[in-house]
């Protein structure tokens, strides 16, 4: 193994919003590039640009040897992969887009990223440790061909460059490069989006070069299905080299399923040094404690050499391509379900994960990183019980100054104060001894009320100011109190906020604060003696005063 050989490794993970903490060498910050709860899923296909010659094979014959006895990148000529037979490209590859079912899907996003080392156009090894040049120009890169499913012609690509390691004292022996493209619009523009895709005239060194020659492509579907589980999925990009400091991506602005299992995803696009190099790990935790770093992998990813040259789907080769080398030699692709026996690794309410890359081995490069965690649905609408909601106008309307004259008004974000159930079971016996503890606190309080208005953001939900009497986590706990309410002869109803699956029980609503006061004052015209509050819903004159010239 050569001592100045050096691992390159860029990574695709399809999660959120993300910042990076940088231990080790950043050469460009990451930006979000791609956010969106999605009701449907992510996929990957991929292929690499570069292959190894020798007296046996072309570059267009696949590499299957995948095993220790694999040598190494730096010890092959490589040469473009070009499958086509067209003249006028001079490097091609193809991969083929499948779904288990075309007719449920519709492509939400498509981004393409190409990565290869690019130092010159081709080069040598003069002696051992001593790579020189050939050809030693070196082209634009940003601009590649596209043969998209069932067409005859190409479609020109141009991307945006991400990164260019030519002119940068860290980089530039072996020059590694990556570059982006949205190409969601000609996506969309296919009757079929399944089918073969061709990626041709990606630039690399060809030839010798230190740390090896490699490159590849890769694109990163979101999709919609319907039928499917909601998720959100957020995608970075930027340029940072990792070697035995490691670099942690922290992500937040999301929150896991409130039950159940927690099911989340990578999906990694890598340009790595070769198979035989050891010691990246790519390492996942929740809880914020140094010791909870779990190291990612599957049957063809170990936790010790996790980029290993190959491109893989869960666990599973990926095959439909040409060629389909098991070593693609250098060109590192995968879609991975993160391991999470029992929520042991990402539990229930979680709002914010770290990502950690190291090496003990080599130096590695990450420019793409995204995540995707199955969600409940921020954008649905919440379910109302009956159809039409209560309005229930006072007997009696007091004025402006009349409301405030010995009361304070204060408004506050709803939280799990409110929820009745959420220390210890329902039971009507329960209820009814809190409330009555609940009645005797507000009669030795009267001196000096003070209103507080719960305010929230629900989509969907009509805006006003609802009278409250409790709230639920348990959905058979509000349809008991409910009953309870019908009993006494109080009609009452409720809606669910999908986002905590809260249930919001409610005597009244109204689009005016005034009127929300005055019922809450009057205890809901004297219909009801336990404890309220009222919810602000949507308004947009949150946390404001009331003051004498509100009405």
């Amino acid at each position: 193994m050569y001592t100045n050989r050096i691992k390159v490794t860029t990574f695709l993970v399809a999660t959120f919003l993300c910042n990076l903490f940088s231990y080790s060498q950043l050469s460009m910050p990451f930006k979000m590039r791609y956010q969106s709860f999605v009701k449907g899923d992510m996929t990957v296909i991929a292929n690499n640009i570069t292959n190894r010659v020798d007296y046996e094979n072309t570059s267009n014959v696949p590499y299957y040897n995948h095993t220790s006895s694999a040598k190494l990148n730096d010890e092959y000529t490589m040469e473009y992969i070009d499958i086509d037979d067209d003249q006028s490209t001079f490097s091609s590859s193809s991969a083929e887009l499948t779904f288990d079912n075309n007719s449920n899907k519709k492509i939400l996003y498509a981004g393409l990223y190409w990565s290869a080392t690019y130092k010159y156009n081709s080069g040598y090894q003069k002696k051992i440790g001593k790579f020189v040049a050939d050809n030693p120009t070196r082209d634009s890169f940003n601009r590649v061909q596209v043969k998209f499913p069932n067409s005859e012609n190409y479609t020109t690509i141009k991307g945006e460059t991400i990164f260019d390691g030519v002119n940068q004292k860290e980089f530039k022996e072996f020059a590694p490069y990556a570059v982006y493209a949205d190409i969601t619009s000609y996506v969309k523009e296919l009757s079929n989006a399944s089918g073969v895709y061709t990626v041709a005239d990606v630039k690399a060194t060809q030839g010798m070069l230190s740390g090896g020659v490699a490159g590849g492509w890769t694109i990163f579907f979101v999709y919609e299905d319907q039928e499917m589980s909601g998720k959100f999925i957020t995608s970075f990009d930027g340029f940072a080299g990792v070697t035995d400091k490691s670099t942690e991506i922290l992500f937040n602005g999301f929150e896991t399923l409130p039950q159940g299992s927690v099911k989340a995803k990578i999906a990694c696009a890598a340009l790595e040094g070769d198979n035989n190099m050891i010691g990246d790990q790519l390492l996942f935790n929740t809880t914020g404690n140094i010791k909870d770093f779990v190291a990612l992998s599957n049957p063809l990813r170990k936790t010790g050499n996790f980029f290993n040259s190959s491109i893989t789907i869960e666990n599973k080769y990926f095959t439909n391509r040409f060629p389909d080398s098991k070593n693609t030699l250098g060109y590192d692709t995968c879609l991975i379900t993160i391991p999470n026996p029992n929520n042991t690794v990402i539990g229930n309410n979680i709002k914010e994960a770290t990502l950690k890359l190291k090496s003990s081995g080599d130096r590695y490069l990450m420019f793409f990183t995204a995540f995707n965690v199955e969600v409940t649905d921020p954008n649905a609408t919440p379910i109302i019980v009956n159809d039409n909601p209560i309005v229930s106008v006072p007997k009696v309307v007091k004025s402006k100054k009349e409301v405030i004259k010995n009361t304070i008004i204060k408004e506050i974000p709803a939280g799990r104060e409110m929820i009745a159930d959420s220390q210890q079971g329902y039971s009507t016996k329960n209820l009814t001894q809190k409330k009555q503890a609940l009645s005797e606190a507000d009669k030795n309080n009267k001196k000096e009320e003070q209103i507080e208005i719960r305010t929230v953001t629900i989509s969907n939900q009509e805006s006003g100011y609802y009278i409250v009497a409790n709230v639920f986590s348990n959905p058979e706990n509000a349809e008991k109190f409910i009953s309870l309410l019908k009993s006494k002869g109080i009609e009452a109803k409720y809606f669910v906020n999908k986002i905590n699956k809260y249930r919001y029980v409610y005597l009244s609503k109204t689009s005016k604060e005034l009127e929300a006061i005055n019922l809450y004052l009057s205890k809901v015209n004297d219909t009801y003696q336990d404890k309220i509050w009222i919810l602000s819903v949507n308004n947009i004159n949150l946390n404001k005063a009331i003051t004498n010239n509100d009405y």
